[in-house]
């Protein structure tokens, strides 16, 4: 069978032989990029240390499914990925996040942090703490607006869309649930600002705790003025302001040694 001399059937075999190579190049690719994505998370878990960073952040967004279906296999938590997936983001956007001022810098709390018998009164910018005592947000706060921070407590995503849109902070922090940090962080990286997260220690509805050393280090962390000395009245305010939840037993306060971001 020909057509304008051509055999019709020599084109149809040459088309499949050419899909057929295409495709199993592809899956060959693919299969090599979910290998080298389940390695990274591996060696992350196993030595916290992230090769190539930004090529390592693309292949676990391109091939998350796959990737926590492979390391699963290693009997780690696929959620376990997310927490790598916030540290590369984290440390991709380090440097430009330290490099703005604390005024031009905003931090939003979620809500469960707060006692469940929070008397802060809800408007169109979020919680407003009325420093009762019951719990150390206000200590927080407190701090953060010392050193010149947009200061929010966040009953939900659509009040931080609005807050960026309103003030256009140069920089953010945002505290949450593993997921919640995630996808907070891939949005504002759209909008073009350097954000840095914190995972909740203890997540749920209420009653979820954070590492307030970890959180206070993100607050503080100034590239243009940096101040050692300034690590052990962190570590003492974190102690602080970590005892003030009244259920929290002193080991769930007591600061371990780890390498201060100041030291980075």
């Amino acid at each position: 069978m020909e057509l304008f001399g051509v055999n019709i059937l020599f084109i149809l075999v040459g088309l499949g032989v050419a899909v057929g190579v295409t495709a199993l190049l592809a899956a060959i690719t693919l299969s090599l990029l979910t290998i080298i994505g389940g390695a990274s998370v591996l060696l992350f878990w196993k030595t916290r240390k992230i090769v190539v960073p930004k090529l390592t952040l693309f292949i676990l967004n391109l091939l998350e499914n796959p990737i926590k279906n492979l390391i699963m296999l290693f009997n780690i938590d696929e959620s376990f990925l997310d927490y790598m997936v916030i540290e590369i983001q984290n440390r991709i956007n380090y440097p430009y996040y330290s490099a703005v001022p604390y005024t031009e810098r905003a931090i939003f709390l979620p809500q469960c942090l707060r006692n469940p018998k929070c008397p802060a009164p809800l408007d169109a910018e979020g919680l407003q703490c009325k420093a009762c005592g019951r719990c150390g947000v206000f200590k927080i706060k407190e701090d953060a607006e010392r050193l010149g921070y947009k200061f929010f407590i966040a009953p939900g995503s659509t009040l931080i869309k609005r807050m960026v849109k309103k003030y256009r902070p140069k920089a953010l922090l945002g505290i949450g649930c593993h997921m919640e940090v995630k996808e907070g962080a891939v949005a504002l990286t759209s909008y073009g600002i350097p954000a840095q997260g914190v995972i909740l220690e203890r997540d749920g509805c209420v009653n979820t705790r954070i590492d307030m050393l970890k959180l206070l280090e993100k607050i503080h962390v100034d590239r243009q003025h940096r101040n050692p000395k300034a690590d052990r009245e962190i570590i003492e305010l974190a102690r602080e302001i970590g005892k003030m939840w009244d259920d929290t037993a002193p080991a769930d306060v007591e600061i371990k040694k780890a390498r201060s971001i100041y030291k980075r």
